[in-house]
């Protein structure tokens, strides 16, 4: 039967969400304005958006990350949905989360002023940054939490593309960040206000909770971001003291278990150390 005026068609197969909103949230019925408009399209394009989430003055219990849980329900457009799994309070993990969520996630970093470069870790924060540059062909809508606009880290700050600024709880505005054509200086434009429901039971919103109090318990260890030139000295290290144990296994078999003498054995080609430093190795003299 053709489809007359009055009916609704689909342009393609409809995917019900695994794990559907919690059923003492309330979910309005529809929403709309500049900044979904936004996030729609970016999503039709397959691009990502990052999102940056504080509070006017520095507010706290102003509903932060009640805000960014909700949010996160909103713009999360996979089958499975929003869920636990995809929020953090861990930096490392946050940008390893780009590289294991499905195309069309959300995801949430809490404590977010632990990229702030005043904090002792310029160098962590220029690779923290890179990464999160390079994360921009993944599809991923990213809002990062930071208490208030002054704990916002300038390179960070450059790569967002929206900040949302909580004025009170219940309710915040969406800013588009702009860069001036020619000062090249950051200003942003008012895209909407949103008010949002209470997100308190939501199992997501119950996750980030239990994160904070890990952190406030000295369970988490979160104000190390581990340097990618650190950890490469680190496997140069392993590799070279793994090269060198061979070497004296190597070394210890000949001088033992061969007539060759120490000297015989520094006499070859392969081998550039004097006799007298074989003879230590075979007899385990550091």
């Amino acid at each position: 039967m053709a489809a007359t005026e009055t009916e609704v068609t689909a342009p393609g197969p409809v995917t019900e969400r695994i794990q559907p909103a919690p059923a003492d949230v309330t979910v309005p019925s529809g929403l709309d304005g500049p900044f979904f408009r936004e996030i729609g399209e970016r999503k039709r394009e397959g691009r990502d958006a990052k999102i940056l989430v504080t509070a006017a003055d520095g507010q706290t219990g102003v509903g932060k990350s009640n805000c960014c849980d909700y949010l996160g329900y909103v713009t999360d457009t996979t089958a499975e949905g929003f869920a636990p799994h995809k929020t953090t309070i861990e930096p490392l993990r946050f940008l390893e989360l780009y590289s294991v969520l499905k195309p069309g996630s959300a995801a949430v970093m809490e404590e977010g002023e632990q990229f702030d470069s005043r904090r002792g870790m310029t160098n962590e924060n220029v690779e923290a940054t890179q990464k999160w540059q390079q994360a921009r062909v993944r599809e991923i809508v990213a809002f990062v939490n930071l208490p208030s606009p002054s704990t916002i880290d300038s390179r960070f700050e450059l790569l967002a593309d929206y900040w949302i600024n909580i004025e009170r709880r219940g309710r915040c505005r969406i800013y588009k960040k702009k860069i001036h054509a020619t000062k090249q200086t950051i200003y942003y434009k008012t895209l909407q206000t949103l008010e949002w429901p209470n997100m308190d039971g939501s199992a997501t919103f119950r996750h980030m909770d239990s994160l904070k109090n890990d952190l406030l318990d000295g369970e988490l260890d979160n104000d190390q971001l581990v340097r990618q030139s650190t950890m490469q000295e680190k496997i140069d290290q392993a590799v070279e003291e793994a090269k060198r144990e061979k070497r004296n296994e190597i070394l210890t078999a000949l001088f033992k278990e061969t007539p060759l003498t120490a000297s015989d054995i520094a006499e070859c080609s392969a081998v550039s150390i004097k006799g007298s430093r074989v003879r230590q190795i075979a007899n385990n003299i550091s």
